[in-house]
């Protein structure tokens, strides 16, 4: 009797392992989130940048995107072939998604189109192309969830100082780690601005700037031709007009530690050459470029 009462009890206990192990909490099941996180299908409103650079990053913006990474899939899907290809996801928010681009996407002309899937649904994003490539003129550190956002303007040829660009229209966008080129030949063009556009061009970078060390701070641009910084909306540098490369300091900028706005607007006049460059000297520093890592995508793009 004993025995039997023995083998009964092992049983029980045998069944209520196996119920807990059945349970959603699995490490191997699939985690489909819960109505709170997911109030629709997914939708896309923007992609940045268009041009993906192998193991670099893009910026989806939309809505019903959910929390959680595991719950979500980002797919490049080729154009040329239809194949889709995952990316990772490396941050998450309801309206916005940051996305290492694979290191195999498809790099044919036709471009790729971006998909994500919650568990709510799928949405394919066909109106903006990304275009894979494997090097950038900028260098390999893009940075997630770091940049300046640059929008590139057509202007009409003999514009002599930096125009309204709040009354123009896009023609494209870049993403830049900082500002770093150098004087260059103008038939190189500037880094990320389309193919042709050589002279007689624009362009309004924004980004936040991250000030770890407070303090008086000191700004240089160095630009061929002109060129204007602005912090938290105030002019710090004038380097506006047509002119060969030449740089102009600012005077003392005293900064809170903490995130500050940045605004810097470049222009390209007549060839023969090309540059614009992002200085600062920090209170206990010297002159240098600003890095990448000090300076954070706009809330905004």
């Amino acid at each position: 009797m004993k025995l039997i009462t023995r083998q009964i009890s092992i049983l029980f206990f045998a069944v209520i392992l196996l119920a807990g192990c059945s349970k959603s909490d699995d490490p191997a099941s699939p985690d489909t989130g819960n109505d709170a996180d997911y109030k629709g299908d997914p939708k896309i409103s923007e992609i940045f940048p268009s041009v993906a650079l192998a193991n670099g990053y893009i910026y989806i913006k939309g809505e019903n995107f959910g929390t959680k990474a595991s719950n979500v899939n980002v797919f490049f899907k080729s154009r040329a072939t239809s194949q889709q290809i995952a990316g990772i996801i490396e941050l998450i928010e309801q309206s916005k998604i940051t996305v290492k681009v694979p290191a195999n996407i498809d790099t044919s002309p036709q471009g790729n189109d971006i998909v994500v899937k919650t568990p709510k649904g799928t949405t394919t994003n066909t109106t903006t192309q990304v275009y894979g490539i494997t090097t950038s003129a900028f260098g390999n550190n893009l940075l997630a969830g770091k940049g300046l956002i640059g929008r590139v303007y057509e202007l009409p040829a003999n514009t002599a100082k930096l125009p309204d660009f709040a009354t123009m229209q896009v023609k494209s966008m870049v993403l830049a780690p900082n500002l770093d080129v150098p004087t260059r030949s103008f038939s190189d063009g500037f880094p990320g601005v389309p193919g042709g556009l050589v002279e007689w061009f624009g362009i309004r970078f924004d980004g936040k700037l991250v000030i770890t060390e407070a303090g008086d701070y000191s700004f240089t641009l160095g630009s061929d031709d002109g060129s204007k910084l602005y912090i938290d909306d105030k002019l710090v540098v004038d380097a506006d007009g047509t002119h060969g490369y030449y740089e102009v300091t600012s005077n003392k900028v005293a900064l809170t530690a903490g995130e500050h706005k940045l605004r810097v607007d470049y222009f390209q006049g007549p060839r023969f050459n090309i540059a614009m460059r992002l200085f600062w000297t920090k209170p206990s520093g010297t002159k240098q470029i600003v890095p990448a890592e000090s300076i954070n995508l706009p809330d905004s793009f």
